[in-house]
């Protein structure tokens, strides 16, 4: 599975993990103008369908088997601006989006 992560993305992550036992979860859900839309957290259990999608030092990037079908092609980025300062995930992959990005389809 292609992931990839910029370096705003890492070090902001860097931040919220407090020690090995946390990860990123980043589950697709239904919803949006689009169909699908990411969901992302810092969690400490691993579900039965979990897999890590993603490891880069400290830092794992976890998903359930149903969503993860989605994240190939997922690149997390972090943006400070000022109107819509956050995380990002975008994917090349996905066949459309919505206008404000928030959304995909595939």
């Amino acid at each position: 599975m292609d992931i990839s992560m910029t370096d705003a993305a890492r070090s902001r992550i860097e931040e919220h993990i407090q020690s090995g036992e946390h990860f990123v979860r980043i589950s697709v859900i239904p919803g949006g103008c689009s169909g699908m839309t990411y969901d992302a957290t810092v969690d400490t259990v691993m579900g039965e369908d979990d897999e890590v999608i993603m490891a880069d030092g400290a830092i794992k990037v976890v998903s359930d088997a149903r969503s993860s079908l989605f994240l190939d092609g997922l690149t997390i980025d972090y943006s400070n601006d000022l109107i819509q300062a956050g995380f990002r995930l975008s994917n090349n992959n996905a066949s459309e989006s919505c206008g404000c990005g928030a959304s995909f389809a595939v």
